[in-house]
This record gives C-alpha cells, sequence and structure tokens, in this order.
C-alpha cells in the first residue's frame, strides 16, 4: 500500500506478531549475554571463591556477620574448615558473648579474576594477585604483592623495607590497606563511663571547659564558645576491645576472634572526618601522633594565613606544593571531607582527595621501639561554627614475625630476602594469621610464571540461609550489599 507521495506506508504489524518479535528479541540478547560470558570467562576473567580469612578484611573466607548490641556496629568473625568461630568481639566498642543464633553466616568472597592482565605488565606493589601456591601448585591463593623482581625486601617493626628503605603509600594505596578501629557514628551505651572521645581546650588533656558538643552522631563546635585561644579538640582515646581497657592501638583482628588479641603496638595510625566549616572558623587543627614523634597541622580557613605543620620539638617543617580549600572566597558553610594519617614515616594531610601538601617523610627519631599513646590523634578547631560527622580511625597493616601469635622463623624478618629477576614476595593483610611469603617452607617466593591474575570484584557475595523443606536444609542466598571492586 502506497501514499500519495508515492512512498510506501507500514502496515500495522497484528499483535501476535508483534510478541513473538520480542521474544524472539529477548532470547537472541539472552544467547548474546550467554556468549559474553562464555568467552569473558575463557579469555577474559575467571571466577574463584575465598575459603579463608588471611586477607580480611579486603577478602572475607567463611565469616559469620554479627550486629554489635551495644554500639550496633556490624562486623565479622571467621569460620574455620571444621565450622568453628571465635568468641566474638566488637572491633568499635569491645563488647563480647554475643548471641550466635543471631549471626548470620555467608559465604566466602566469590571474585572475578582478570586472567593473563600480568602476561601485558608485570604486577605493581600493594596489588591484589591470585597465583598458583608454590608448595601445592594446583591450589590457587590470593595474597597482596609487597615485594618486586631484584628488590632485598625486609620486615621491621610491622613496616616493609626495599633495599634498606622504608616502602611509604600514597593516599589511594592507603585506603586500599587501612583498617577501621573506631567509628563515632556507632556510640555505645557506656561511653560515658569510657568515652573514646574527648572534648577539650587550649591542647590540655586535664581541662574540661570545651566549646564541643555531641549531636546525635554529629561533633558541633559554635561561634563564641571557644574558652581558650589554643584552640578546642575533640581527642581520641583508644578503647582496647580485646583487653577492655584503655591502651595503644594494636594490631587486633575482630574476624580472628578475642582469642588473638593483638600483641603488637601500632603507631602508623590516621583519620577520616567529614567536615561542615563555617565562615567564623579562623582554624582547623589537626594533632598526629606517630611513636615518639608528634605532628601539628594548621589549615587557616578564609585569608588568615599559610598551612603549617610543626614537629613535637616545635620545629616548623618546611612545605611545598602548598593548596588550601578554604582561603578562597566563596558561599559559606562549606562542606569537605578531611583525610589525615602518618603512616610508614610519612605524614598526608588531604581535603576531598587532594593533598594539601606533598607528603613529609621522616626518619624516627631516636633508636628503640616506638612508643604509642592511647590518645594518638586528636581534631581541632580556633574559631567559630565547625561540625564533625563520621569521623573515623584507622590504622596501618602491621606484618607480624609470628602466626597466631605463636613465633616462627619466618622469612624477612630475620634478615633480608633478596628476590631474582621474575620473583615476587606476597603477604596477606590479616597478617596474623595469613599462611604467606614469611612462612613457606619451600622459600618465600612467587615466580612470574605462577601468577594467574588480577582480582578486582566481590560479585557474588551470599548469606547461607536454613530452609525448611522436606526436612532442614541449606539454602545459599546473594547478598547485593557487598558486592565491591578490590583495591
Amino acid at each position: 500500500m502506497t501514499g500519495a507521495s508515492g512512498i510506501p506506508e507500514r502496515a500495522d504489524r497484528p499483535a501476535e506478531t508483534l510478541g513473538a518479535g520480542l521474544v524472539r528479541q529477548t532470547v537472541e540478547l539472552l544467547v548474546f549475554l550467554s556468549l559474553c560470558v562464555l568467552l569473558a570467562r575463557t579469555f577474559s576473567a575467571e571466577a574463584y571463591v575465598v575459603p579463608t580469612g588471611s586477607m580480611a578484611p579486603t577478602l572475607l573466607g567463611w565469616h559469620r556477620e554479627l550486629v554489635c548490641g551495644d554500639c550496633q556496629f556490624v562486623y565479622v568473625v571467621g569460620i574455620d574448615e571444621d565450622g568453628r568461630t571465635g568468641s566474638a568481639v566488637c572491633p568499635n566498642c569491645g563488647r563480647g558473648e554475643l548471641d550466635a543464633t543471631q549471626a548470620i553466616e555467608c559465604g566466602g568472597d566469590r571474585v572475578l579474576v582478570q586472567k593473563f592482565l600480568f602476561e601485558f605488565r608485570r604486577p605493581k606493589r600493594w596489588e591484589v594477585a591470585v597465583f598458583h601456591y608454590p608448595e601445592d601448585p594446583s591450589q590457587a591463593y590470593v595474597k597482596r604483592v609487597v615485594g618486586l623482581p631484584g628488590e632485598s625486601i625486609r620486615l621491621d617493626q610491622g613496616d616493609v623495607y626495599v633495599d634498606g628503605r622504608i616502602v611509604r603509600k600514597t593516599l589511594e594505596e592507603q585506603r586500599a590497606t587501612r583498617l577501621l578501629v573506631a567509628d563515632s557514628r556507632f556510640e555505645p551505651h557506656e561511653a560515658g563511663q569510657h568515652p573514646r572521645w574527648l572534648f577539650r581546650s587550649g591542647w590540655n588533656y586535664r581541662s574540661r571547659a570545651s566549646g564541643w558538643t555531641r549531636r546525635g552522631q554529629e561533633f558541633v563546635h559554635t561561634a563564641g564558645s571557644q574558652p581558650e585561644p589554643g584552640g578546642d579538640w575533640i581527642l581520641y582515646r583508644n578503647w582496647d576491645p580485646a583487653r577492655k581497657r584503655y591502651g595503644p592501638v594494636r594490631d587486633f583482628y575482630a574476624y580472628n576472634g578475642g582469642e588473638l588479641p593483638g600483641e603488637n603496638e601500632v603507631s602508623d595510625l590516621g583519620l577520616e572526618a567529614r567536615l561542615k566549616v563555617g565562615d567564623s572558623v579562623e582554624a582547623i587543627g589537626l594533632a598526629l601522633r606517630s611513636g615518639s614523634d608528634l605532628f601539628r597541622v594548621r589549615i587557616p580557613v578564609g585569608l588568615r594565613g599559610e598551612i603549617e605543620v610543626v614537629r613535637h620539638d616545635g620545629r616548623r617543617v618546611a612545605l611545598t606544593n602548598c593548596w588550601n580549600p578554604f582561603e578562597t572566597q566563596g558561599s559559606w558553610p562549606r562542606s569537605a571531607t578531611l583525610e589525615a594519617s602518618v603512616f610508614d614515616h610519612r605524614v598526608l594531610v588531604a581535603i576531598d582527595g587532594r593533598l594539601l601538601f606533598d607528603p613529609i617523610d621522616y626518619d624516627r627519631v631516636r633508636q628503640g621501639p616506638p612508643v604509642a599513646s592511647e590518645t594518638p590523634l586528636a581534631l581541632g578547631v580556633v574559631g567559630g561554627d565547625l561540625t564533625v560527622s563520621e569521623l573515623r580511625i584507622y590504622r596501618d597493616i602491621y606484618y607480624t614475625g609470628a602466626l597466631a601469635n605463636t613465633p616462627r622463623q619466618a622469612h624477612g624478618t630475620q634478615s633480608a630476602v633478596q628476590l631474582g629477576r621474575d620473583e615476587y614476595f606476597v603477604l596477606g593483610d590479616n597478617s596474623p594469621v595469613s599462611h604467606d611469603s614469611r612462612f613457606w617452607s619451600t622459600g618465600p617466593v612467587v615466580s612470574g610464571s605462577m601468577l594467574l591474575g588480577k582480582p578486582f570484584l566481590v560479585h557474588l557475595p551470599g548469606q547461607v540461609v536454613p530452609l525448611q523443606v522436606f526436612g532442614r536444609s541449606v539454602c545459599w542466598v546473594p547478598d547485593p550489599r557487598r558486592i565491591r571492586y578490590i583495591r
């Protein structure tokens, strides 16, 4: 049929024809997607299941998820091969003896691995890799790459040294490896008896006069409420969850249970917070303690001077490439995410992911072990209106010379490990229980030929739910909350 213009007109097709076409398109799409998945699995990606917690919390093995009845913090405890789990201890507030019947049993993380990636480029330091286990090549292991070909690797007081020099992480690398110690959003009921957040003025630990108040999950400071000119501070006081007392931050993992309370004091610490800054604020302050050293940072707000960093002995540190987002004109109040850390003998301070100055690298100021403190970090303000929320404390991984608190002759601790041309040294994030390069009897290295690929996505996390169908059975249910990219 044609119209007046001579151009054929489209006749309306019957509904049955349209329905059949839609079904056909759907089937073709499903077939196409199936072929894509098959090709990706064959030539690009492959799925693996993580059975153990040696890489926790980055990757989780079989575990139980619990909610603390005191502070409502959600955390996990690992399950061993016999189905047993350690005693539950909340890492945020220290409460234990939780009702195991309320725990949610979850399978090990299912990860997608980019196959053949390391045939085009070699692994980078701090990158997670899957490889054939050197003592049994039929097994696949997943660890973090720490030592690269040709390097000399040594572990000392929790840190990694390459060719005699400490390895320092970038901000992105710190985010990938840092471990949560405390979160201000989850306040325990007995916080008044054992407070984690102390309000002090003028950097006087014993002073109780302060302009800070707590309103729900936020810390609020108002204009005109500052009693002393030295600033008004929120001091973090560490509560040791395993020992149920104040003390220095230790290498405790809730995943391993209370039987492994953490034996090593950790001085590599950092904080993160959401800030809402009013124009009446004169400056924002930070106090970052690293062992026996202390760095105080002053970030002016408005046109009130330059960023300053002062060490414990009063010396002002020279800064390069400074940038201050609060010195420019604009609308107020302003919201920003603050990150600050003293990891690996390096001071980093960033606003919304951008460094305020080039990293400050420093050497240990004295011989002997570092001095840890139960009040290692503080956030302060000079002037008026500042709201702080989502204040979190982090620590770095402390690489141990023991396995499950049992001393071992660990590779790389007493003397350095020299890597060959195509050899790698790998470690697990859950250092106290990770069977990695430190403890392999056949040697501490992974050959480049044994690398399988890079895991990049936890794609099908799930819960194990008991269902009553013709008697008790177990059902695996996907848990989309835990889908995440792997750093």
